[in-house]
């Protein structure tokens, strides 16, 4: 039976009661992140929940396990402080490119745009808008088309046909654009827009000037991601080790 965000049965009501399965506060604190966050790592498609026969949402161990291997962390039995970092780069990344995307719809009269990142030497799905949660889980767990590949190692924009690529699922119509995502000469990855009408040449500029803007706000939200991991990483090195007093001299003498 599939999870996401449909709901589950009664055969595994009692599955809820154990700690196998965890409510949003609780997910939310395992993960280091608000609720609100939480939430819209689900709606990218980042990690999935279940529903309770009440409709309440409920995330599966494993699934925040899988979470926190997928960024880098260690598991959630760890300490707070060693595994949390104070943001998790993301779940920022897909909130500010879910953001930039709304406007590129509108302008272009699109039916759905989305991005992915380049991670290490792989494209990732990151965000999406005008994209079904469904669909979003299931971006997110495969490979991307070949032309979103071939548009990031030629350098410019590609338009492609969505029904002969199955992008982004199998029954797409239409024309789709992939727009590589850079900043100065950094690859970041790539943009693309699907739209059920060909695209006019001044779109595609507009395609373009979005991308300009898209790979500049990954790129500033990549660097206070970076900036604040270290801070982190300086503050867990230099902090106190939990049980230990403060050393001999650098406090009042009690004495006196």
């Amino acid at each position: 039976m599939s999870v996401g965000s449909e709901q589950i049965g009664a055969a595994v009501t009692d599955d809820f009661r154990t700690d196998r399965w965890l409510p949003v506060g609780e997910a939310a604190r395992a993960l280091g992140m608000s609720r609100t966050t939480l939430l819209a790592a689900e709606e990218a498609g980042m990690i999935i929940s279940a529903r309770t026969p009440g409709g309440h949402r409920r995330y599966p161990l494993a699934e925040v396990e899988r979470y926190l291997r997928r960024v880098g962390l260690p598991p959630a039995g760890a300490s707070a402080v060693s595994r949390v970092p104070p943001t998790l780069p993301a779940v920022e990344l897909a909130e500010g490119a879910r953001a930039a995307l709304r406007p590129l719809v509108h302008a272009l009269d699109a039916d759905s745009a989305g991005v992915y990142r380049l991670d290490g030497e792989e494209l990732r799905f990151c965000a999406g808008f005008g994209i079904p949660r469904w669909l979003t889980e299931r971006l997110t767990a495969s490979a991307p088309p070949p032309e979103l590949g071939r548009a990031l190692t030629a350098g410019r924009l590609r338009t492609f046909d969505a029904g002969a690529a199955g992008f982004p699922e199998p029954r797409a119509e239409g024309t789709a654009l992939a727009v590589p995502l850079y900043a100065g000469q950094r690859r970041l990855g790539v943009l693309f827009l699907l739209s059920r009408r060909d695209v006019l040449a001044g779109e595609l500029r507009v395609a373009e000037a979005f991308a300009e803007v898209i790979g500049v706000l990954l790129a500033d939200r990549c660097r206070i991601a970076e900036l604040e991991l270290r801070l982190h990483r300086i503050a867990e090195l230099t902090g106190p080790a939990p049980g230990v007093d403060a050393a001999p001299g650098s406090g009042q003498d009690s004495s006196v």
